[in-house]
């Protein structure tokens, strides 16, 4: 760290990244963070976006003329070299950073210089006018915040640049929250080969609910011993009552059973199903 050391109350802004609940305990490789002893550390990251309200460069603002001021500073020979981090992101940059996201096509980034705060210790958040405490829980990613910071040089001379810490975070108003979540049709789902013994259809009699099952290789009944009932006689009373007069005849078709889960006929056939396969799985009358 440098003796550079300058407090700033950045302008009012929308709350675009990071938590001011969950710390990070891992950086961009999915390594630990650790302190210069090898500690484990953790660290507190949100970014706010400010808006540019006509400003061509963040270093023409009045909090952009400080950060700049403390780079110069700390950093005389080499403040100016292309890849010094000021933490700071042009939300209408169209050029890819190092996790391939491109800043305009981010929520919340285009119009605005992006500010990126970190501290080892989560911020006091209070209420707007700073009069009370407020649970940080309720400031979400898509608010509006005023942070107070504070920037330094690093103290690196293999990569040189500033940190922008925070102290304090004021809910100055709310704004549609910002969720991140991922494309799943991105993520490659259904690329990698079904392991042995796996099936992309359903295998036997059953199917998930909406698609008919594909044909199994049916297992008839064992054959059983047929029972003959004897007719019993009786000793009837009067004349016997007269038949029932025969009910209408089955209609055309094929009759489907509660086996066949609710699916027609016709279904089953386009799944491949014979009407052999139908009967002996009990799907369809004989």
């Amino acid at each position: 760290m440098s003796n550079h050391k300058t407090d700033i109350l950045f302008p009012v802004g929308r709350l675009v990244m990071g938590s001011l609940v969950d710390p990070q305990t891992k950086n961009r490789e999915g390594k630990p963070l650790l302190n210069q002893d090898g500690s484990a550390r953790v660290s507190y990251f949100f970014a706010v976006a400010i808006p540019k309200n006509g400003s061509t460069a963040w270093w023409d603002t009045e909090w952009g003329k400080k950060i700049l001021a403390v780079g110069q500073a700390a950093f005389p020979q080499t403040w100016n070299n292309p890849k010094f981090s000021w933490k700071i992101i042009d939300g209408d940059s169209t050029v890819p950073n190092e996790d391939n996201n491109i800043p305009s096509k981010r929520e919340g980034f285009p119009g605005n210089w992006v500010v990126r705060f970190s501290s080892g210790f989560a911020p006091k958040t209070l209420v707007a006018d700073g009069s009370a405490a407020t649970p940080a829980e309720a400031i979400k990613a898509g608010h509006y915040v005023e942070v107070l910071g504070s920037v330094d040089g690093n103290g690196s001379s293999s990569k040189p640049g500033v940190y922008i810490n925070h102290s304090m975070i004021a809910h100055s108003g709310f704004g549609p929250e910002i969720v991140v979540t991922v494309d799943a049709s991105q993520v490659g789902f259904g690329q990698a080969a079904l392991p042995v013994g796996a099936s992309a259809t359903p295998v036997g009699a059953m199917a998930a609910p909406g698609t008919p099952p594909g044909p199994a290789t049916p297992t008839p009944p064992a054959p059983s011993t047929p029972v003959v009932t004897q007719p019993h006689t009786a000793i009837l009373a009067g004349p016997p009552a007269p038949a029932a007069p025969p009910g209408p005849p089955a209609p055309a078709g094929r009759v489907m059973l509660p086996a066949a889960q609710g699916f027609s006929y016709e279904s089953y056939v386009e799944k491949g199903w014979s009407d052999e396969q139908l009967i002996a799985n009990g799907m369809m009358q004989a």
